[in-house]
């Protein structure tokens, strides 16, 4: 049976959020958003103890993107990465809320 374009979508979400470095990645940008791969990179190094090359970290914010997490705008020759609040916010009100009390 082929998947709805939904059911892509909330599997995409899934596998974005499975990895423990995507969360910290999210994390670092829940506090400040428009960040650069090297801010990122050194937050979370610094804080969580995740220590990834910029190539490395590269593929997950691309993980994110794809799965509309983040988005990037460029400010002269920097990629600045910001967390897109509303679509983690949908995840939880929309498909998770039907295991609600």
């Amino acid at each position: 049976m082929a998947k709805s374009s939904e059911e892509r979508d909330l599997s995409g979400l899934f596998k974005a959020l499975g990895d423990i470095t995507r969360r910290r990645i999210i994390d670092e940008l829940m506090i400040r958003d428009k960040q650069s791969l090297f801010e990122i990179c050194s937050r979370v190094s610094a804080v969580h103890g995740i220590s990834s090359s910029r190539q490395a970290l590269s593929r997950h914010l691309a993980v994110l993107e794809s799965a509309g997490i983040i988005t990037t705008e460029w400010k002269g020759t920097t990629k600045l990465h910001t967390l897109d609040k509303a679509r983690l916010s949908n995840l939880v009100s929309g498909w998770l809320l039907t295991f609600g009390d």
